[in-house]
């Protein structure tokens, strides 16, 4: 998918999603707190958005099973920091990934964040589901 301000990195790359106020990201390999952490600056990428709703699409298709607590621990802050942030939902691209969507949805319900949060298998299903909430 194209991406505007888009930030790689080895571990992955980030970005907006053009002519929608959604967030994306892409995860590779093995994970470590610090890449979790460094997604985070994401957000600043949400304050062009202004007071308008957005939504995060998060595609950990290529990115290894979660195994470390800490790692584990640092997704469900994200989630915390994008609800923070004002992020209406999320969308995951692991509908073909049992175990990460398992992970993904884990991460969630710790977080005790109130977002909607679907998985999908495709960016297109997710963006169709984002447009439905005007975002």
């Amino acid at each position: 998918m194209e991406l505007l301000n888009t930030i790689n990195a080895p571990e992955g790359y980030c970005g907006i999603v053009p002519g929608r106020n959604i967030l994306y990201s892409s995860g590779v390999g093995d994970w470590k707190p610090e890449y979790v952490e460094a997604l985070t600056n994401l957000l600043e990428l949400a304050k062009s958005f202004g007071d308008a709703d957005f939504a995060y699409i998060a595609d950990p298709t290529r990115m290894n099973p979660i195994i470390r607590k800490d790692t584990s621990v640092a997704f469900v802050e994200l989630h915390v920091a994008l609800e923070n942030a004002g992020c209406k939902a999320i969308a995951f691209l692991d509908g073909n990934t049992a175990a990460m969507k398992l992970q993904s949805q884990k991460h969630q319900n710790l977080s005790d964040a109130k977002m909607q949060v679907l998985h999908f298998r495709t960016s297109s299903e997710a963006l169709e589901w984002l447009e439905k909430m005007n975002i």
